[in-house]
């Protein structure tokens, strides 16, 4: 099994049951085709939306408006996961799948099993809907000296039409329909849930400090944390869809997490080093590589050095004077160390 088939390469899948992810649920999808290798699908929520979208047209008369927001809300969704597909490439992934829902993409993009290389390629998307936000909102305020609003509820997304006036013109309410729609996939891809960028992203800070086991389950638990009362929130406000959200997202992160007990560390953390990473993907065209690659590249040698001399000094002092001797840190680097020499002898059997 390679990294790209390993749940923690994954922003959303979690297995195949029903609160896995929306894709479990609804996992209808119309194929747009293939352009210079990449898959595009619009997945039955995004189709649903539209039909919302339009729908609303009939009530309010706004055709053009209501067809304006649906080209506009796959152009922008289209935009994240390039932006993920730019990041993944820098990092040595890839994403070439993109199977398009209101939130961005549900299929995740691929990257090498380490924190830095997740944490950048599943940012990607949140920085180019950024970066749409901060330019249609100087340009709002530049030619028209007016502020767009600022929606923070993460579901405008999904709340459907609302009612587009073209009073100021076209060109106006054309970049107001893409300040808001990049602004609620920002704010809700930073959720912490691995059905948005904000659940890998989360477990990428993590992984580093507890290591990929516990990244999981601190994310899963953080997740349900915030959508229990939000769920409850949700019922004493009357919102069926907020509260049919919510606790889809409870679900998730609770069997996420009970597939994480039940396979345990080992078959998590298996497999994480970059050599086993790489070994099936394309070799990829050969670039002009940053000066900051080179920079962090001797971090990382310099980190295995330092490491590898408190491992020294560690058995050394065990040598002299007993385990019991060891501090709890020290203890706790000798553990770390030797899992992580359990993973290489794993996967050099593996590999022979």
């Amino acid at each position: 099994m390679s990294w790209r088939d390993r749940d923690y390469n994954r922003a959303g899948a979690s297995g195949m049951g029903l609160f896995d992810s929306p894709w479990s649920i609804l996992g209808w999808s119309l194929p747009l085709g293939t352009w210079r290798g990449i898959r595009v699908r619009l997945h039955f929520w995004l189709i649903l939306a539209i039909i919302f979208d339009l729908a609303a047209a009939l009530r309010t008369g706004n055709w053009i408006a209501s067809f304006s927001l649906a080209v506009l809300t796959i152009l922008v969704v289209l935009l994240h996961e390039f932006g993920h597909r730019i990041t993944a490439q820098w990092v040595g992934g890839r994403h070439d799948d993109f199977l398009l829902w209101p939130a961005g993409g549900l299929v995740p993009p691929l990257s090498p099993p380490r924190p830095w290389p997740t944490f950048v390629t599943n940012v990607g998307g949140i920085a180019i809907n950024l970066l749409i936000c901060l330019g249609g909102r100087e340009l709002l305020w530049w030619n028209w000296h007016r502020l767009p609003p600022t929606p923070w509820n993460p579901l405008f997304v999904f709340s459907g039409t609302p009612f587009w006036s073209f009073t100021h013109g076209p060109v106006f309410t054309l970049l107001l329909m893409m300040y808001l729609l990049s602004l609620s996939l920002v704010l809700i891809n930073l959720l912490p849930f691995y059905w948005f960028d904000g659940g890998p992203l989360l477990q990428s800070i993590l992984w580093r400090w507890t290591g990929l086991y516990q990244a999981i389950n601190i994310t899963c638990i953080v997740g349900m944390v915030i959508a229990a009362p939000m769920t409850v929130f949700a019922l004493y406000e009357g919102s069926i869809l907020a509260v049919v959200f919510w606790a889809l997202l409870f679900f998730a992160a609770w069997m996420k997490r009970r597939e994480l007990q039940a396979q345990g560390p080992d078959g998590y953390e298996a497999g994480l080093t970059w050599s086993a990473g790489l070994r099936d993907l394309p070799t990829p065209k050969r670039r002009k590589l940053a000066r900051r690659w080179f920079r962090w590249t001797a971090v990382d040698e310099h980190r295995e050095v330092r490491d590898q001399q408190q491992i020294d000094a560690i058995l050394a002092k065990v040598h002299e004077h007993g385990l019991h001797s060891l501090t709890w840190f020290e203890k706790r680097a000798l553990r770390r160390a030797t899992a992580r020499q359990r993973q290489r002898d794993r996967l050099d059997r593996v590999s022979r």
